[in-house]
């Protein structure tokens, strides 16, 4: 299968202090520099997961980017990356607290935007689907960019997964306007915030108009499928996060192979849960595929 992933590459900066800020002070603690971007992270673990993808994302031509197309490139999604001369790659500041959850800057100063043409129709050559996520539109203030290549992916009715990625974002740029702009959906995959902020005011159920299945991650909680035949809901797996940056992004590759492979909702909220579980016992959103059953159930490392 070829997956078709749309949207943002980004280096994350952690800053975990080993105690609370002291406002015009220092602490100790630990600062990290990795390889992010929610659309790049979907796009790697369902390459690690065995899927060909197709990454359109943008990174400059300064050192940053050097570094993460070599990154991207040994993880051979690549090829459609596009680099912006005279471009700054962006930057996102993580703040870990100490049960794992995180808060972000995002650096939106020196962000490479998408801009209609980016997202030509020949991505959709050799595809199986399209997975896109909501940072790239609210960074342009509009879907405009992908309405051409979403209008043919459903005339050659390839499903379409989106990711709405920001409760707070969500909110400010309007639920209705963003599920207008996007248009009919496959899969719509959120968080419990996130959902919520989407949801109008007949609950959860009144998403269906908008797409076929939803889904919605719990954390530790695990994840429940909505479609027209009513909940199905799977467990989480007992871990100690360290870190959950990423984690739903794993979730959503992870879910993503398996229901392409499978048409399965409860095999595919399995597959997601155990590969969020995966990557939150790390600090980054791309840690290394550890052997053994993190993954779909069909598939290998």
């Amino acid at each position: 299968m070829r997956l078709v992933v749309i949207g943002d590459i980004a280096w994350d900066i952690f800053i975990r202090p080993e105690r609370d800020l002291v406002r015009g002070s220092d602490v100790f603690g630990t600062v990290d520099v990795m390889p992010g971007g929610a659309a790049a992270n979907v796009a790697v673990w369902a390459k690690r997961l065995g899927a060909e993808v197709t990454l359109k994302g943008k990174i400059g031509d300064d050192t940053l980017g050097a570094v993460m197309h070599a990154h991207l490139t040994s993880e051979h999604v690549a090829t459609h990356v596009n680099v912006v001369p005279g471009g700054l790659t962006t930057r996102v500041g993580i703040l870990v607290a100490a049960d794992g959850e995180h808060s972000f800057v995002i650096d939106h100063t020196k962000m490479l935007r998408f801009d209609d043409g980016d997202a030509p129709l020949t991505l959709l050559d050799g595809a199986d689907a399209v997975f896109f996520n909501g940072y790239e539109i609210f960074l342009a203030r509009s879907a405009s960019f992908l309405s051409s290549l979403l209008d043919e992916a459903r005339r050659r009715s390839f499903p379409i997964i989106f990711d709405p990625s920001s409760f707070a974002l969500i909110r400010q740029y309007g639920a209705d306007r963003l599920l207008q702009e996007v248009g009919p959906l496959d899969i719509l995959i959120a968080n419990e915030d996130e959902a919520r902020a989407l949801a109008s005011d007949d609950g959860l159920h009144g998403l269906l108009q908008f797409t076929k299945l939803l889904v919605v991650k719990q954390g530790a909680s695990g994840a429940t499928a909505l479609d027209g035949s009513g909940w199905h809901r799977e467990p989480g797996l007992p871990i100690s996060a360290i870190d959950t940056t990423g984690a739903g992004d794993a979730f959503d590759a992870a879910f993503v192979v398996e229901w392409l492979a499978t048409r399965d909702n409860a095999a595919a909220l399995r597959a997601g849960n155990r590969m969020g579980a995966h990557v939150a016992s790390y600090l980054g959103g791309q840690p290394a595929m550890s052997p053994g059953p993190e993954g779909p159930d069909h598939t290998q490392a």
